[in-house]
């Protein structure tokens, strides 16, 4: 996983909902590839990493997590 250290000052991490600068991953938006290139969200690594209540769809192979804004 490519991680960077600094998170976007224009955008929020789709988990705690800041955008507190710390190390970030981007975590690509469903129907938006084109070719090779998609859009993310720039998320928090340690967000990510203390997050409770994934699901797994066995039929769809997919881990997901619902977020409520």
């Amino acid at each position: 996983m490519k991680t960077f250290p600094n998170f976007p000052k224009e955008t929020k991490c789709i988990i705690c909902g800041t955008n507190e600068d710390k190390e970030c991953v981007l975590i690509p938006i469903d129907g938006t590839l084109d070719g090779n290139i998609c859009e993310a969200s720039p998320t928090h690594v340690d967000c990510i990493k203390n997050i409770d209540g994934f699901r797994y769809n066995k039929n769809a192979n997919i881990l997901y997590k619902r977020l409520d804004f």
